[in-house]
């Protein structure tokens, strides 16, 4: 089968998804659906979805009793009527014939067969709308919960700074999904000519691993490291512009990890 008529089959097939969820199409529709959902995963997905919905709207519909004795007020309007004008002779009384209304939709986000809309009832176009709306809220919320517990959980932790640093602060923020350390760092001490403030990572061992340098008294950087490989951070102002391998200088101040 060439791939543009397997694609537009598809697109046809998944159209008549809504419907069929609420068994508004033919045995000939049908059919072609569920050869259909045989092979396609994602229109197996987004039936499941569907069907979901279907299930739930008789809880999302509130009942709705016609007007109480409709004929009765009716009847009544034109016998009044005619008692107000003697020239008027009785008119009998008859049912009213029933009046179909039919409302044009003002959005149409999704494309329709006409198959399907062309005949549906206008209970059956309605339950069908409200089931694509209810279907897509159901998608979007299960994405959202998706989104929601794949976030990276965020954890803030205060800079302490030293005598060689009494107004400096600041705090270092932790992702855990990313491995990944913002310092924020505020009102360190100026530095000399030729410095730059590096940041140490301290582990078990003591001993401090470089993790950048920066030439601003306040400023942001960025350190992706293992955290189970490291319980201290500290920055010293050292040589510049690229530090060195080992602290020579000072610690201004410190965060624990």
């Amino acid at each position: 089968m060439e791939p543009n008529l397997t694609v537009a089959r598809h697109a046809e097939t998944r159209d008549l998804l809504g419907a069929f969820a609420l068994g508004a199409v033919d045995a000939q529709e049908a059919a072609t659906v569920r050869e259909h959902l045989a092979t396609c995963a994602e229109c197996q997905a987004e039936i499941a979805v569907l069907w979901a919905a279907v299930d739930s709207l008789p809880g999302m519909i509130e009942p709705m009793d016609p007007p109480p004795a409709l004929r009765d007020r009716i009847a009544a309007a034109i016998r009044e009527d005619g008692a107000s004008d003697p020239s008027v002779s009785p008119v009998p009384v008859v049912a009213p014939a029933p009046v179909v209304v039919s409302v044009a939709p003002v959005l149409e986000p999704i494309r329709k067969p006409a198959s399907f809309w062309s005949r549906a009832t206008p209970w059956a176009a309605a339950a069908a709308i409200l089931l694509m709306l209810s279907a897509g809220l159901l998608i979007w919320n299960l994405q959202l919960r998706e989104q929601i517990v794949s976030t990276p959980v965020a954890e803030t932790i205060a800079l302490a700074p030293t005598d060689a640093a009494p107004n400096a602060s600041g705090e270092v923020t932790h992702l855990a999904g990313d491995d990944l350390f913002i310092l924020d760092v505020r009102d360190l001490p100026q530095l000399e000519s030729g410095q730059v403030y590096e940041v140490w990572l301290i582990g078990a061992d003591g001993v401090p691993a470089p993790a950048g340098v920066f030439d601003q008294s306040t400023d942001q950087h960025a350190i992706v490291a293992d955290r189970d490989r490291y319980d201290t951070l500290a920055i010293t102002a050292e040589p510049g512009p690229l530090g060195t391998e080992a602290p020579t200088g000072e610690i201004v101040a410190t965060a624990p990890l």
